[in-house]
């Protein structure tokens, strides 16, 4: 396979030019165009002018465009392909802010996803704020299930292959001791466990864990706090401010 610059080049600038011709063509209907990248162009909904609009673009462009969701409320940031949408249905769209990472829990991702249908619901950040505050004690009262503690990692070669000691990788090996069976494609899943040393040293099979003995500060330390920042820093919120009882304000005052 060769690399073809001029061709890179070229599929880049037709493109871009899809895309302007198509913020045009908005604008000459009378939508308002909020936000537009690589293949995707954000408009203010309108009944009947969208659809409109989708089948001028196909025509004028020859192009299939459809409408792919309707957000009740949306929420950019400053880099490219990074938002969150709240669906007509509900639903919450996370894009960009690795929502499903591979080594978060899946307590980590629940709160990423319940923090932003609280933004964009109530537009009330100091009541995301007290959600995560609620979260950190019930670690730290050993209220949260273990189920939803677990990480779960793929092993992807030979465990004699890797250089360094990863924590799935140690949870695998342990369970490979103790009679299991491992497989490249395997996923592992493990929790961190009290102790002292580094965070691999104390990855275990959670077959094997009793959940009294799961390390409360690693999960608020590694996954519920930075889990909510991802989307609470873009309204002022700090570290400091989640592990606090200090005065929160609203969507509003943050935008001022």
């Amino acid at each position: 396979r060769w690399y073809f610059k001029q061709g890179a080049e070229a599929v880049t600038a037709w493109g871009r030019a899809t895309i302007k011709r198509a913020i045009e063509i908005a604008k000459s209907m009378g939508l308002e165009v909020i936000y537009g990248d690589t293949d995707s162009l954000f408009i203010r909904y309108s009944k009947g002018l969208a659809e409109e609009f989708a089948e001028r673009i196909s025509r004028e462009l020859e192009m299939e465009i459809k409408i792919d969701k309707i957000y009740r409320k949306v929420f950019f940031t400053e880099a490219k392909k990074r938002y969150v949408g709240l669906t007509e249905n509900g639903g919450i769209d996370i894009v960009g802010f690795e929502a499903v990472r591979g080594d978060w829990s899946e307590l980590a991702k629940e709160i990423q996803e319940e923090v932003a249908r609280i933004i964009l619901g109530t537009n009330d950040v100091s009541k995301a704020i007290e959600y995560v505050r609620s979260v950190v004690k019930n670690l730290e009262a050993g209220k949260i299930p273990m189920e939803k503690l677990v990480i779960w990692k793929t092993i992807t070669r030979p465990l004699d292959e890797y250089e360094a000691t990863a924590p799935h990788v140690r949870a695998a090996k342990i369970l490979l001791s103790r009679g299991g069976r491992i497989a490249i494609g395997d996923k592992i899943g493990y929790v961190i466990v009290r102790g002292a040393g580094r965070i691999s040293d104390r990855a275990m099979p959670y077959t094997f864990v009793d959940p009294k003995d799961i390390d409360p500060s690693y999960y608020i330390d590694h996954q519920v706090i930075p889990a909510a920042l991802r989307i609470l820093e873009y309204f002022g919120v700090t570290e400091r401010t989640l592990r606090s009882g200090s005065r929160s304000r609203s969507l509003f005052d943050y935008s001022k």
